[in-house]
């Protein structure tokens, strides 16, 4: 299943930076994310009819990783809207490899062997090379460590349940309901119109992000969590060419080696 595991992080790597796009390009951020939750939530609801039910052990697992997911989310919208996409988004994710690995080998047994651990290291220092001297932002910082936790209990918990499918599914009822009630009540009385402005952003990352995140916990299962992290973080690549020829934004020389590096470290994973 190693091999699958890689494949399926590379898959999310690349429709992740998409999904953040479309969200960094709505002008209504938490609309935008109660859509893609309540998106996810019905693409997930045929599954969760034909998986197993989670069992107890699984639900406090369920409630933190939802728990998680929502700060993260209200912080990352927040780090959007304080800075460029080409800033914010390496600095929230530059730590997660490293640090993802570092907390999976000592609490969840992960091993990494020396290809590997090449790999996430390359990883981390393209991510830092793109955020470069970028002017802190504090709120994107937060979102690196908030995805770093939500990463290793994310991780800890597909391989709790008793199939891939019960974790992912129900994963993502629970996310879509807490993100669209915290939209619904935030925006109450000018909801619908809301929706209509932002509905087609908010329903394509919400298929995006469904695809996205059902590879990761996939990818999380099969892999160690910093090898499927550092994978997930060559969405870099993919993010910076959004931010350049999408959003408009300047991506200089040295993001452009930064993506290289974040990139070769992927290629080291792979082939160790």
């Amino acid at each position: 299943m190693h091999e699958l595991g890689i494949a399926v992080a590379l898959v999310s790597a690349s429709t992740q930076a998409l999904a953040h796009a479309m969200l960094k390009a709505g002008r209504d951020k938490l609309v935008i994310r109660g859509l893609i939750g309540v998106t996810c939530a019905v693409g997930a609801l045929p599954v969760a009819c034909l998986v197993p039910l989670p069992g107890a052990v699984l639900w406090p697992w369920l409630a933190l990783a939802g728990a998680l997911h929502a700060t993260y989310q209200l912080v990352l919208i927040r780090a959007y809207e304080a800075a460029d996409f080409a800033v914010a988004y390496p600095l929230a994710r530059g730590i997660v490899p490293l640090a993802s690995a570092c907390v999976g080998v000592a609490l969840l047994g992960d091993r990494l062997d020396a290809g590997a651990i090449a790999g996430v290291l390359a990883v981390t220092a393209g991510l830092g090379l793109v955020a470069g001297r970028a002017r802190p932002v504090p709120a994107a910082l937060l979102a690196g460590l908030l995805t770093t936790a939500y990463t290793v209990v994310d991780g800890h918990a597909v391989r709790l349940a008793p199939e891939a499918g019960t974790f992912i599914a129900w994963f993502f009822l629970v996310d879509g309901l807490i993100m669209g009630t915290l939209a619904a009540c935030a925006r109450r009385g000018r909801l619908p119109q809301l929706v209509r402005a932002e509905g087609r952003h908010g329903v394509l990352a919400g298929l995006a992000s469904l695809l996205t995140y059902a590879c990761a916990l996939l990818a999380l299962r099969w892999l160690p969590v910093g090898e499927a992290s550092a994978l997930r973080e060559t969405s870099l690549v993919f993010g910076l060419a959004l931010a350049r020829w999408g959003l408009r934004e300047q991506v200089g020389a040295r993001r452009a080696a930064g993506a290289a590096l974040v990139a070769l470290g992927g290629a080291l994973i792979v082939l160790a």
